[in-house]
This record gives C-alpha cells, structure tokens and sequence, in this order.
C-alpha cells in the first residue's frame, strides 16, 4: 500500500492533477447532494432552521441520515446532514481520484502500463459510483413507479460504489510509474 500511496502522493503534487480532483470531486458532491434531495428548488425567503445536532445519527435510509439545519434562500432549500456530506464527500473524493488516474492513464500511457482503452474502461466504477446515487433521483423525476426493493437496491450500491472506486484506484497506482509523470 506504501507504493501506492507514493504513487498517489506524486500524482497530487502535480497542480493539473490537484484541480482535476478538487473540480471533479466538488461537481460530484453537488450532484450526490441534489440526488439525495439535500439540495433542492424551492424556498421564498431567507430562513436558517436547527434541530438538535444528534438526529445527525438518524436514518433516512440505509446509508443516509438525518439533517440537522435547513437553510432556505429564495429558489433554493439546502439541507444540512453532516454525515450525508460527509459519505458524500468520501466518494466524491475517490471519484476525483479515480479520474485524474485515468486521465493520465490516457494522456501519458508511458507512465501507466495500463494502455488507453484500458485507462478508459478503469473510469467505469466512477461513473457506476455516481449512478449509485443518481440512479433513484433519475427514477423519480421520470415519475416511472419503482418498487421499494428496487430502491432499496440502489441504496446498496452506494457502499458497492466505494469499493469499487478503491479497488480499481489501487490497480490504476500499482500500474502507474511516479518518474515518468510530467505536467
């Protein structure tokens, strides 16, 4: 894991890699937070609501909690869950990661064995880890009628997601030659 994580530590240093994570990283998070409905359209005024900060440990399904404050502008209602931006911000995270890998995976194939197509392919588990929250937003706003063991499905493959997201960022850094990185 060492390696790996030297690998990962030479890839961050480089300022492209860095705001390819953070900027990928960041419009994953909004995303996840809009699927999940923390984020939504609606509110007339200026309003900040709290409830007590232990709720936060509440389930609204089965990997995601409860909010703790409500801020509403006009147009938009934010809900504030710590432990939803928190998962979220973990997977936004590996999603970024796993994107600047395979970018350099396709844009400098000398410094990563693995070869385009295949850098390619390695972006799947991302775009399976955004599907894992979008998926059940998607359904709704369609207005196609699921049943409740379809969407409890969906709520499975958030933690699936993450696996994923792991396992194929680990296989991309094994494969990956830190020297031969440029900018």
């Amino acid at each position: 894991m060492s390696k790996s994580l030297a690998t990962l530590a030479a890839i961050l240093r480089i300022p492209l890699h860095r705001r390819l994570v953070a900027g990928s990283g960041a419009v994953y998070l909004l995303l996840f937070m809009v699927a999940l409905q923390d984020i939504s359209r609606g509110g007339r005024s200026l309003q900040f609501l709290t409830t007590d900060w232990t709720r936060m440990f509440e389930r609204t399904g089965t990997v995601t909690f409860e909010p703790i404050a409500q801020l509403t502008l006009p147009g938009l209602t934010i809900l504030l869950s710590p432990l939803n931006i928190l998962m979220g911000a973990v997977i936004a995270l590996l999603v970024g990661l796993n994107l600047a890998v395979t970018y350099i995976a396709f844009r400098q194939p000398r410094a990563c064995s693995f070869n385009r197509s295949t850098g390619i392919l390695a972006s799947f588990p991302a775009l399976l880890a955004g599907s894992a929250c979008c998926a059940p937003a998607i359904v709704l706003i369609l207005g196609i009628q699921v049943s409740s063991l379809f969407m409890t499905v969906f709520q499975v493959l958030i933690p699936a997601s993450v696996v994923l997201l792991l396992v194929t960022l680990k296989l991309i850094l094994d494969r990956t030659k830190p020297e031969l990185l440029h900018q």
